[in-house]
């Protein structure tokens, strides 16, 4: 898979200067003392304005770098190299003509701009002005010699060293600087995309980018515990996204998590089995991890979950992969968290307060999305209206408690003989209605007949524990035909149908001429119960 990289960090101008400041300060400082020493001499002697030319130009220079050098070096990156050599050749000529300036400057100043470098144009760039001095000095030594051998010696050992020493310093502290800004911009960014989302699969979706763009990862799992055991919510592994699947947790790394509720880094996951001669569970492709680490997601104070991330190589995580998947684990379960209280107020919200079952507004709203992918699909929809014969007499006798408990009763009833992708209603008052996609005439008459039976045999008691008489139901059976008839129409067909079978004296079932069509006396029967 595609593996994070770092790239130069987003520094605005003027963070850039702050930064390199102190060494154009340090500079400004030696080009100073050049001009001051230029009048101490007697800016009349050749000496003096060699000291006053170079300290002015010297001065002109770092004043270029702050005002001009840095918006060139963002928007121009060949620039740097630019740079590089310019300077090279200004600290080359510095050097000819050391003889006439302040002993020892080339040296101070080649550090000077060796640390502006490094801070601004990155290694190599760098490494090429210290090689351009190098070459100045030894070229000087040969064709120009002055007698100070020491001094060559010295900038030919010093010059390298510091720029090496110092570069390597700079760049390593600036790529540390990258991990943690790349870590916080991750973590930034999982924030503000999980604080908007209250649907269970946009969170694992954003946990999954979060994963990709922040680590090194053959491997990943987001899982949710169900007992024993531990819900794939989100399972990628080598360039793949696996279908959602549950494992055993125990024996596990995910169970050593959940168990301690302490997260876990293994960098040698190899050793670490053998050392402590641990089974393993291969999921997705047969191909064992090296290194792996993972989180628990901690809801209200107890674990909910893991995220666990793994890679084919050894040592892949460090302390601080580890890190910034705990605050994402952090971030992720508040999410999850959010997410199942809204999915659990969405659902409230389209229930029945008293049976459950889905009141009218939402049921009339999956019916008409199962009566379009029924059109579409070419397949059966068929409908039952359901009505309590008599059920105002249960309230006036019995009371309405009594009446709330054979409301709840039948709703029981329905949910036993129906298939969970099968809708449940409550139309109003004692009134349901029951949808079965993929049904046709004959299996809606069983499942109508199963229910009018079921009920009639319900055992039922008072307020006072007294069996009261079972209920009875009349029901009616309507039929989506074909693509000229909408769920509107499928309704009202089995309303009238209800009304033809209370008509005929209750606890009975009336279906539709449609459905009478499809030899009801002798259906093909399907288990429809789950």
């Amino acid at each position: 898979m595609k593996r994070h990289t770092l790239q130069p960090p987003n520094l605005t101008t003027a963070k850039q200067l702050t930064l390199v400041l102190p060494a154009v300060t340090i500079g400004g400082l030696v080009f100073l003392s050049l001009i001051a020493n230029g009048f101490l001499v007697n800016p009349s002697t050749q000496a003096g304005r060699i000291s006053l030319i170079f300290g002015a130009a010297g001065l002109l220079y770092m004043i270029f770098i702050s005002i001009w050098g840095i918006p060139l070096l963002r928007k121009q990156p060949f620039f740097s190299w630019s740079l590089a050599i310019v300077s090279g050749l200004g600290v080359g000529v510095v050097d000819l003509f050391q003889p006439e300036l302040m002993p020892g400057i080339p040296l101070p100043l080649s550090i000077t701009i060796v640390v502006i470098l490094a801070l601004l144009a990155g290694r190599w760039p760098t490494y090429l002005f210290a090689l351009m001095v190098i070459i100045a000095n030894v070229l000087i030594y040969i064709f120009a010699f002055t007698g100070q051998t020491e001094m060559f010696i010295l900038e030919a050992v010093l010059i390298p060293a510091f720029a090496v020493v110092i570069t390597e310093t700079i760049i390593g502290l600036r790529n540390t600087l990258l991990v943690e800004m790349t870590r916080l911009q991750t973590l930034n960014r999982v924030a503000r995309s999980l604080a908007s989302s209250l649907e269970m699969h946009q969170v694992v979706s954003l946990v999954s980018s979060a994963i990709q763009n922040a680590f090194a990862a053959d491997t990943y799992y987001v899982g949710m515990l169900q007992g024993e055991s531990l819900h794939m919510e989100l399972f990628f592994d080598d360039g793949e996204f696996f279908p959602a699947t549950d494992i055993e947790i125990k024996g596990t790394l995910a169970g050593r998590v959940v168990e301690s509720q302490q997260s876990l880094l293994i960098r040698n996951l190899v050793a670490e089995r053998q050392k402590r001669n641990l089974p393993f569970k291969i999921v997705g492709r047969q191909r064992a991890s090296s290194s792996w680490m993972g989180t628990p997601l901690k809801m209200n104070g107890h674990v909910a979950g893991i995220i666990g991330v793994a890679s084919y190589l050894k040592e892949a995580f460090d302390e601080g992969d580890l890190e910034l998947l705990e605050n994402i684990a952090q971030q992720a379960a508040l999410a999850l968290d959010n997410a199942g209280h809204h999915a659990e107020v969405e659902t409230r919200s389209q229930q029945d307060s008293l049976t459950g079952v889905l009141n009218h507004n939402a049921f009339l709203t999956r019916l008409e999305r199962q009566a379009r992918e029924a059109v579409v699909s070419k397949k059966p929809l068929a409908l039952i209206m359901l009505d309590i014969d008599h059920f105002k007499l249960y309230n006036d006798q019995f009371g309405h408690l009594t009446g709330d408990e054979v409301l709840t009763n039948l709703c029981q009833v329905i949910r036993r003989h129906v298939k969970k992708a099968d809708l449940v209603g409550r139309w109003g008052g004692e009134e349901f209605v029951i949808s079965l996609p993929n049904a046709n005439g004959p299996q809606a008459f069983h499942v109508a007949e199963r229910i009018r039976t079921t009920v009639e045999n319900l055992a039922i008691k008072d307020r006072v524990g007294q069996l009261i008489p079972a209920p009875t139901v009349s029901q009616g059976i309507a039929l989506l035909v074909d693509e000229n008839m909408d769920f509107i129409q499928l309704v009202d067909l089995a309303d009238q149908c209800l009304y033809v079978a209370k008509d005929h004296g209750g606890n009975g079932i009336e279906p539709s001429l449609f459905a009478l069509e499809e030899n009801l006396q002798q259906p093909e029967i399907q288990d429809t119960e789950v």
